[in-house]
C-alpha cells in the first residue's frame, strides 16, 4: 500500500510531462531489451567459433550484429539520459517555484513563527531529491526489471537449475536490502531535521551580521555553528553513512557468494557436458547483466525511500493553509478611504486578546494617531486593516464595505505601509522604489524620489538610480531607507497609509527630511500613525490612546490635553525629557 502512496507523490510531479515520460520510458525499454540480447549473441559466437563447420563469414556477421546492437543500445541510452535529465530539472524547478509561491501566500504569522533558513533548507532538500529520483530512478525501474526478466528467461532455457540459484540470490539480496533500508529511513528523518535547524541558525546569523559584529559575537556564532553542524548534524550524518555502508557491505557479500556459487555450478555442468563453453560464457554474461541492473534497482529503492522522507516534508509544507486571497470576492475600486472599526477584538491565542472591543470611525483623508506603551496592540490594530490577521469578533469597514468580504489583493493594493525598520531587496534603488508599482515609468519613479527627498542622495552615488543597496538595504543609512520606503509608497498612490513609527530611529536633521517627505505622502490620504514622539502627531485629526488593548481616550491633541488624562501625562513626561 505504501508503494502506491509513494508512486502517487512522484507522479504528481511527472503528470504534466506524461507524454514525454511515456516516450522516454518506451525508448528506455527498447534500449534495455537490446542490451539483454547481447550476452546471448557472444555466447552463441563462442560455440560457433569452436565448431569445425563454422565460417569466418558467419562469425564476422555475428560480430557486426553485436557491434551494431551495442552501439544502438548505447545511443538510445544517451538519448534517454538527456531527455530524463530535462524532465528532472523541470520538475525540480517546478517544485521550487510552487513552494516559493506558496511560502509568499502563507499568513504573516507563519513567517514570524518560523526560521526561514530552516524552511528554505527543507524545500531545497526536497527539490534535490525530486531531481535525483526522476533522473536516477523513474526511467531506470522499468528497463532494469525488463533486463532482469529477459536475462532470467534466456538463462532458464540454457540451464534452469543455475537460473533457480541466480533467482534465489536475487531474492536474498532484495530481502536484506529492504530489511536494512528501514533504519536508514529513520536516520534520514533525524538528519534532515538536524540540518534544517542548523541552516536556520546559520541564515539567521548571516542576515543579522551587523548585529553580530556590533556585539562582537562572531566567536559565539561560530560555536553555535560548530554545535549545530559538527556535534549534532555531523554526528547523525556519520551514523547515517555508517548504516548505508553496512547495507552496501551486505549487498556486495551476497553478490560475491552468489557469483562464485553460480560460476562454480556452471563449471561442474560444463565438465559433465550439460552445457557448452559458449553457454558458460553466455551464463556468466547474464549473471553480470542481471546483477548490475538488479543492484541499481535495490539502490533505486533505497534512494526513493530515503528521498521521499524529504519530499513528504515539503508536501506537508505545501498543505499549510495559505491566506484566503479569494479573487472571486468583491473588488475594492475607487475607494474614498473611510475606515471604521466595529467592536473588533483579536488575539493570537483565542483566550488572550491583544485588541479588545475597539470601535472608531475615520473619515476619508483624516490622520489617526495611535498612542500607548509598547505591547498595547497598536501594530496589531493596523495589521488588522491589511488583514494580515482576522478579528475573532467584530468587523472592519472600508467605505461601508466589510473587508472580510473583499478580495485580499484589491484590499492591499489600496494600502501602503512605511514601517519603522525598512527592509529593502538586494537590488537597485530604482527597482526598490518601483516595487510600489511595477509598471511605473522612469519619470514617475524620479518624481516620487524627488517628493521623498531620495533624489538628493541618489545623485551622490556613482551609479545613481542603478546603485545596489545591499542585503536588506545595508548600504543605506536608516534615514535613506526610510525615504526609499516613502518614495515607494508615493509611487503606489494608496488611499490608506500606515506609518509605523517611521521617524523613531532618526536624528533631528534626518527626521526633518523624512517629515517633509511624509507631509507630501500624507496629503489626501487616510493615514494611521503609530508614534512614540507625541510632537509628531499634534496635527492628527483623531488620537486614540490605547492601554491593555482598549481605547481609553480619544480626541484631537487639544481635547486630550484639556481632559487631563493619560495623554496629557505622556505629553508632559516627553516635554520634560526633551528639556
Amino acid at each position: 500500500m505504501e508503494i502506491f502512496k509513494d508512486s502517487k507523490i512522484i507522479w504528481g510531479y511527472l503528470k504534466k510531462y506524461k507524454g514525454k515520460v511515456y516516450f522516454i520510458a518506451s525508448v528506455a525499454l527498447v534500449s534495455s531489451a537490446i542490451a539483454a540480447v547481447i550476452p546471448y549473441l557472444y555466447g552463441r559466437l563462442v560455440d560457433i567459433a569452436v565448431s569445425e563447420s563454422s565460417t569466418l563469414k558467419i562469425i564476422g556477421g555475428i560480430l557486426l550484429l553485436w557491434l551494431f546492437l551495442s552501439l544502438l543500445s548505447e545511443w538510445l541510452g544517451r538519448f534517454v539520459w538527456k531527455k530524463e535529465f530535462d524532465v528532472a530539472i523541470d520538475s525540480r524547478n517546478n517544485l521550487l517555484i510552487e513552494a516559493g509561491g506558496h511560502l509568499l501566500n502563507l499568513p504573516l504569522k507563519f513567517h514570524k513563527d518560523k526560521k526561514m533558513g530552516e524552511i528554505i533548507q527543507r524545500v531545497d532538500r526536497g527539490a534535490d531529491h525530486i531531481e535525483r529520483i526522476i533522473d536516477d530512478v523513474i526511467f531506470e525501474i522499468g528497463p532494469n526489471f525488463l533486463t532482469v526478466a529477459v536475462s532470467l528467461m534466456i538463462t532458464s532455457f540454457v540451464e534452469w537449475r543455475l537460473t533457480l540459484l541466480l533467482l534465489f540470490v536475487l531474492i536474498v539480496y532484495s530481502v536484506v536490502s529492504i530489511w536494512k533500508t528501514k533504519p536508514i529511513i529513520k536516520a534520514q528523518r533525524k538528519l534532515h531535521r538536524s540540518f534544517e535547524r542548523a541552516y536556520g541558525d546559520l541564515y539567521d546569523s548571516i542576515l543579522n551580521a551587523q548585529t553580530v559584529k556590533s556585539f562582537t559575537s562572531e566567536e559565539l556564532e561560530k560555536k553555535k555553528m560548530k554545535r549545530n553542524f559538527k556535534d549534532r548534524a555531523g554526528r547523525q550524518y556519520r551514523s547515517f553513512v555508517g548504516l548505508w555502508r553496512k547495507l552496501e557491505a551486505w549487498q556486495k557479500t551476497i553478490f560475491s557468494f552468489g557469483f562464485v556459487s553460480i560460476f562454480g555450478g556452471a563449471i561442474l555442468f560444463l565438465r559433465e557436458g550439460v552445457i557448452t563453453p559458449g553457454q558458460l560464457v553466455m551464463f556468466v554474461g547474464y549473471i553480470s547483466l542481471t546483477y548490475a541492473p538488479f543492484g541499481r534497482v535495490a539502490n533505486n529503492y533505497r534512494q526513493t525511500r530515503t528521498g521521499l522522507v524529504a519530499i513528504r516534508r515539503v508536501e506537508a509544507l505545501l498543505k499549510t493553509r495559505p491566506e484566503p486571497y479569494q479573487k472571486n470576492k468583491t473588488e475594492l475600486k475607487n475607494i474614498k478611504g473611510e475606515v471604521e472599526f466595529e467592536s473588533v477584538s483579536f488575539g493570537y491565542q483565542d483566550k488572550k486578546k491583544i485588541v479588545k472591543d475597539i470601535s472608531f470611525k475615520v473619515k476619508s483623508g483624516q490622520m489617526v494617531a495611535l498612542v500607548g506603551e509598547s505591547g498595547v496592540g497598536k501594530t496589531t490594530l493596523v495589521d488588522l486593516i491589511s488583514r494580515y490577521y482576522i478579528p475573532q469578533e467584530g468587523k472592519i469597514m472600508i467605505d461601508d464595505k466589510d473587508i472580510s468580504g473583499v478580495s485580499l489583493e484589491s484590499l492591499r493594493k489600496n494600502i501602503a505601509i512605511v514601517p519603522q525598520e525598512v527592509t529593502l531587496f538586494n537590488d537597485t534603488i530604482k527597482n526598490n522604489i518601483r516595487y510600489g508599482r511595477p509598471k511605473a515609468t522612469e519619470k514617475e519613479i524620479i518624481q516620487a524620489s524627488k517628493a521623498a527627498h531620495v533624489d538628493e542622495f541618489i545623485q551622490k552615488f556613482d551609479k545613481k538610480y542603478e546603485q545596489l543597496v545591499g542585503e536588506r538595504g545595508i548600504k543605506l543609512s536608516t534615514g535613506q531607507k526610510q525615504r526609499v520606503a516613502i518614495a515607494r509608497a508615493i509611487l503606489r498612490d494608496p488611499k490608506i497609509l500606515i506609518l509605523d513609527e517611521a521617524t523613531a530611529s532618526l536624528d533631528s536633521a534626518t527626521e526633518k527630511l523624512v517629515q517633509d517627505a511624509l507631509a507630501c505622502l500624507i496629503k489626501g490620504r487616510t493615514t494611521f500613525v503609530i508614534a512614540h514622539r507625541l510632537s509628531t502627531i499634534q496635527k492628527a485629526d483623531l488620537i486614540l490612546v490605547l492601554e491593555k488593548g482598549r481605547i481609553i481616550e480619544e480626541g484631537d491633541h487639544q481635547e486630550l490635553i484639556s481632559k487631563g488624562g493619560v495623554y496629557k501625562k505622556l505629553s508632559k513626561l516627553q516635554s520634560t525629557m526633551v528639556k
